[in-house]
């Protein structure tokens, strides 16, 4: 009910703002500068090319008004414009509305768009959801070109810094001259250029982060310096901007194993952790860039980015057993058998060996992503080229080594409680064990993990856009190639010293040649706080200092190396061998070409235009891998593996846009789009079990193994769009999107028969990533967004405004359940896979309802806005198969977690104490409340789900940031408002600028006639 509720308040909402809004209401509202009703784009941006959606102000560069946004009621205007003058569904926020909002990272900004969901750890949006799916089926560029982080097909969002961009552009809809979307969009991330300034600007800002959790305070800083000057009869302009970030970040974490058992008479998960997710993240990134404007029909430009990621995990937990104990006592068991509270004695008693474990890691993240780019425009008449090369080389490195212990004694009392779902969760206090006693502690292993990746690539396009004289209703005829070149390689090798032996190893941590402490308790706003809250732990620089010795202990213990297949096994103080299975080297090339017609019908205010075009992809793959085969004795056979495969993609798309009058817009879609398989689901590297001893004809025998998937096709989706949207005011318009995608072909990982068999004449069983059954994707958005600007209201309501949006997405698709790979049909077979199935399940983490609501306040110096955000539970993480029982009659289910999230409200404020200088005060997560999941347990009963189970999983306690400091400027005057509707193809330069550098001089030099600064 309460969501029917939600539902209808914003109908009510929408309908009130929209009556409020309309022409009888507004008429008397105070004359505004209109920053233009068409898209806000700088005439010298050179992203304006044959990907951008051309505005009127593109068409007709003397329409200058001067288009200068400050403040929240002009970047309302600024985003407002950007949607209305698109050709495709675009949702945006610019450069001065992010400067307003209390985000450090680009990621968190988006969160904010209607039809985006995030996922927040470690102080900030960690994970970014366009329309339910994540990056993995968007793709991600900058500047209107493609960029990607190493071997992965794109790059995440919270690795920009909200300071140093221009604008966030969320794509729902293509059309053919953009480069290729996923099935979910497209998201643009817009940098400034030098011509977007009048003159020398120098601004920037320097601030500091505290993080409530860490208690710890950092600095960051941002500066740009841009300049441009008369060059013969043209000009040039050049820009540069650095930015640095950084945050040392704390989640506290309660929470159970994976997995629900028989306890104490009931039924319970019964393996709580305590988890500390700590970490210092920091963010190096320059951008620059140069434009040359020899004459108004021919610009160039060049531009580069370099884009750091550095990070340190210090990340530790404590695993504690409730199963196993002497004796139970005070259990509380509900009506349905569940566990709520108890006490266990000497836990974990019942079995040889400690059960009490943990681990401290200590882990570095490295990222260096450049990316160097030259183009231009040049204008012949009603014929306009446009080209753009540039080169993206991007390295990640992964570096975790990791430290475990266990508890040598079982004599203490463990008090825990598990509760029930929406409660306070899993936590627990250990009675009769001081943690801080040395003594306690056995060491139990030392795992390392070392992963390179690279990525690299070389990205051309041509495009060409002609306008024909006296064909009114053929404005614009469009058409180019664009040709991709891309490398993707990674190498990794793990290695594992496992001391689990406590009796033969028995070495206390006091043996160990590390520095062990107590570190730095957390949990803080915790009213269900455990114990230990801290425990004693190697820090981070004992074990970066100590490798060496710390590897060469293990060697002098004779500790064994775990000979798992996929691990390394050199037992020397070196780090570990790479591992063939875990490496891969795929080149894939692409070549598309793409013809699209703009049309217009009709006169006046009503009229009907759009787009008709198709756009041809051909893709070749070449996947170069390994085999390790396992024998009966000594080490593995690795023999090389190449795949190669290619395909052609045709995705035509239909926009349709009707304009009833200057208010009133729907627009209609129907597009084709493809998600690639990622690089990594690729990976031809297979690790194979020994050969069986059985008839290889026999369908029961066969070689088991895991691996990627050379064979993968691209997902397809066909896109239906509608938007119906209502402009009422210079600074508000209010919006109603459906949509549905059909999806076909949605990657998920199984077990299937490997098309080439062993050259001994065994088919291969491989559990990797499959292309599967049909997905549907279909929801609605709806949004509203103004200042109260109107004439009949109350002066002071003036300085207010609001933005709301909602958001329901419906997402499902096909899931084989405990279905063998030598199955045709995946339906229940007795006796040994009775529960075969099909079932249309949720995509997971996606939530059914996502909303925002702002409130904002600007009047003179002072501005403020505060934001709430929410998002429903979801179906968490992939659905795990599980079976137990014996062959001959199994017992079937699935587990999968619920996220249930927490609404979260931010503030942002300003004030401007000069044209130079402004103080700012941001603070995020300002509830505290924690983030809590469920554990879903599903009983399969010839093939249908019967019975389930849900307890508390996850509590996670989440970063709440505080964050003040200054804003400078100087220079020549605003900046000229954020860039055009979304341009997705790297773009050549736009037209002549509206507000040209100051002409030279000549002497005795008069004043300038427009001073450069205040």
């Amino acid at each position: 009910m309460r969501r029917v509720k939600f539902l209808l308040g914003s109908t009510t909402t929408f309908a009130l703002l929209a009556t409020l809004g309309s022409p009888a209401s507004a008429a008397a509202q105070p004359t505004l500068p209109d920053p233009a009703a068409t898209a806000q784009q700088s005439p010298a941006d050179p992203v304006q090319n044959a990907d951008a959606p051309q505005s009127t102000a593109a068409t007709n560069p003397a329409d200058e008004s001067a288009i200068v946004v400050t403040g929240l009621r002009r970047s309302l205007q600024s985003a407002r414009n950007i949607k209305r003058n698109s050709d495709q569904v675009v949702d945006a926020i610019v450069a001065e509305d992010i400067g307003k909002l209390p985000d450090i990272a680009v990621s968190d900004t988006a969160a904010r768009i209607p039809g985006i969901q995030v996922e927040r750890n470690g102080g900030e949006a960690s994970r970014v959801l366009l329309r339910g799916l994540d990056r993995t089926y968007y793709t991600t560029t900058y500047n209107g070109r493609e960029i990607f982080t190493a071997e992965t097909r794109s790059v995440a969002l919270q690795d920009f810094p909200a300071g140093g961009i221009a604008a966030v552009e969320a794509f729902k809809t293509s059309s053919a001259n953009l480069v290729e979307p996923g099935v979910s969009g497209l998201i643009n991330v817009r940098s400034r250029r030098p011509f977007d300034f009048k003159g020398l600007e120098v601004a920037g800002s320097v601030w500091g982060v505290w993080g409530n959790q860490a208690r710890d305070f950092k600095p960051q800083g941002q500066i740009l310096v841009s300049d441009r000057w008369r060059v013969g009869d043209g000009e040039m302009g050049a820009l540069i901007n650095f930015s640095y970030t950084r945050l040392h970040y704390q989640d506290s974490v309660r929470r159970h194993g994976f997995f629900i058992a028989n306890l104490a008479g009931g039924r319970s998960p019964d393996y709580p952790e305590l988890h500390y997710n700590e970490g210092d993240r920091w963010r190096p990134s320059v951008n620059g860039a140069l434009q040359w404007r020899p004459t108004p029909d021919l610009e160039l430009y060049a531009e580069g980015l370099w884009q750091g990621y550095r990070e340190e995990v210090t990340d530790r937990m404590w695993q504690q057993p409730l199963w196993g104990g002497s004796s139970y006592s005070n259990v509380v068991i509900d009506d349905d058998g569940h566990v709520i509270s108890g006490t266990v004695t000497n836990p974990g008693s019942c079995c040889a060996g400690f059960q009490t474990v943990g681990f401290q890691g200590a882990t570095k993240r490295h990222t260096d992503t450049y990316q160097f780019a030259v183009g231009g425009r040049y204008d012949a008449g009603p014929l306009r080229l446009t080209a753009d090369l540039a080169r993206t080389d991007s390295t990640f490195k992964l570096r975790t080594e990791s430290v475990d212990y266990l508890i040598n004694t079982e004599n203490y009392q463990v008090n825990w409680y598990t509760g029930r779902p929406g409660g306070s969760g899993p936590t627990f206090q250990i009675v009769g064990l001081d943690p801080t006693n040395p003594a306690i502690y056995n060491y139990r292993g030392f795992f390392e993990d070392y992963l390179t990746a690279k990525g690299k690539d070389w990205q051309a396009r041509l495009d060409a856009e002609y306008e024909p004289t006296g064909l009114d209703w053929l404005p614009k005829i469009q058409a180019g190639v664009r040709y991709v070149d891309r490398d993707a390689t990674r190498r990794g090798g793990a290695r594992y010293w496992d001391a689990n032996d406590s009796g033969r190893f028995n070495i206390p941590i006091s043996a160990v040649p590390l520095d062990y402490q107590l570190f730095n308790s957390a949990f803080h706003g915790d009213n269900h706080k455990p114990f230990p809250l801290t425990w004693l732990a190697p820090t981070f620089d004992s074990v970066w200092d100590n490798l060496v010795e710390l590897r060469q202990f293990n060697i002098d213990h004779n500790i064994p190396i775990d000979q798992n297949p996929t691990r390394a096994h050199n037992n020397d103080t070196n780090p570990p061998d790479d591992v063939p299975s875990r490496g891969f080297d795929i080149n894939e090339k692409t070549l598309a070409g793409y013809a699209q017609l703009n049309y217009r019908f009709g006169r006046g205010d009503f009229f009907v235009d759009g787009q008709l075009g198709i756009r041809a992809v051909r893709t070749k793959d070449r996947i170069e891998g390994a085999q390790s085969t396992a024998q009966p004795s000594g080490p593995p056979v690795i023999e090389p593996i190449t795949v190669s495969n290619k395909y052609t993609s045709w995705l035509p798309n239909l926009n349709v846009n009707v304009h009833f009058n200057s208010q009133w817009q729907l627009r209609l879609a129907a597009t084709k789009t493809i998600t690639r398989p990622l690089f990594e689901q690729l990976n031809p590297a297979l690790d194979l079990g020994t050969l069986p001893s059985c008839d290889p004809t026999r369908p029961d025998c066969f070689i088991s193994g895991n691996g990627g998937n050379p064979f993968l096709k691209p997902l397809k989706s066909t896109n239906y769009d509608a938007s119906l949207e209502y402009y009422f005011s210079r600074t508000g318009f209010a919006s109603v999107a459906v949509f549905r995608r059909d999806l076909r072909g949605f990657i998920v990982n199984r077990t299937f028969r490997y098309p080439t068999p062993d050259p001994s004449g065994f088919d291969i069983q491989v559990t990797g990533p499959v292309n599967t059954n049909k997905g549907r994707i279909k929801g609605f958005e709806a949004q509203v967004s103004t200042f109260f600007d109107w004439g009949f209201v109350p002066s002071f309501l003036r300085s207010f405004g609001a933005q709301a949006n909602v958001t329901y997405i419906d997402a499902k698709t096909q899931f084989q359940l405990f279905c063998p790979a030598s199955f045709t049909s995946c339906t229940p077979t007795p006796p040994f896979d009775p529960n075969a199935t099909v079932r249309t399940l949720g995509i997971p983490d996606v939530s059914k309802w996502t909303y925002n609501l702002v409130g904002m306040y600007e009047n003179g110096p002072f501005t403020a806005r505060l934001s709430y955000n929410h998002r429903s539970s979801y179906p968490e993480g992939t659905v795990s198969e599980r079976r137990e029982g014996p062959n001959d009659n199994p017992i079937n289910y699935t587990l999968q977690g619920r996220g249930n999230p927490v609404g979260r409200l931010d503030w942002s404020s300003s004030y401007n104490v000069n044209d130079n200088f402004t103080l700012f005060f941001d603070w995020t997560n300002i509830l505290k409340k924690p983030f809590k999941s469920d554990i879903v347990r599903v009983n399969y009963s010839g093939g249908q789900p019967t019975t389930r189970e849900i307890f508390p999983m996850v509590v996670r306690f989440e970063e709440s940031v505080v964050s003040g400091g200054v804003r400078f400027r100087f220079g020549g005057g605003a900046p000229r408002v954020a860039p055009p509707p979304p341009a997705v193809l790297p773009p050549p330069p736009p037209p002549p600028v509206a507000q040209p550098a100051p002409e030279p001089a000549p002497p005795p030099p008069p004043p300038p006639t427009g001073q450069r600064g205040n």
